[in-house]
């Protein structure tokens, strides 16, 4: 199984691109590992750089998820992190929560992050100042 890039992602999403799009559901079917910031990336690429709203956004990322075969690096705080996405939460702060998740404590000064990540994040967060 490969790992694969954002790029791989958007060309299968978006089809902007015949022969990509081709190859990229071979390798995607084929069996393929989503890491996290691949994940972060997408989302960002087709938020920002194609203006998709943000629903558009969870569910091309469910999409993906859904494919036989793709692994998503911690898949089950993913699901979470897409939620709170959806509920308003910046989709790059939810998944620097879930690459945080083994650890004691997410630190910040951001005091929103923890109204907008609600209770059950996948770390507790510390606010500081």
């Amino acid at each position: 199984m490969n790992a694969v890039d954002t790029n791989i992602l958007a060309r299968f999403l978006l089809r902007d691109d015949a022969e990509q799009y081709r190859l990229a559901v071979s390798v995607l079917t084929g069996g393929a590992f989503v890491p996290l910031s691949v994940l972060m990336e997408t989302a960002w690429l087709l938020g920002s750089r194609y203006r998709q709203p943000r629903d558009a956004v969870v569910a091309a990322l469910r999409t993906v998820m859904s494919i036989s075969g793709v692994v998503i690096e911690a898949a089950p705080h993913i699901n979470w992190a897409l939620a709170r996405f959806e509920a308003g939460a910046d989709i790059a702060d939810v998944i620097r929560l879930v690459a945080a998740r083994d650890m004691p404590a997410f630190v910040t000064f951001d005091r929103a992050l923890v109204r907008l990540a609600g209770p059950d994040s996948p770390v507790p967060i510390e606010t500081l100042g």
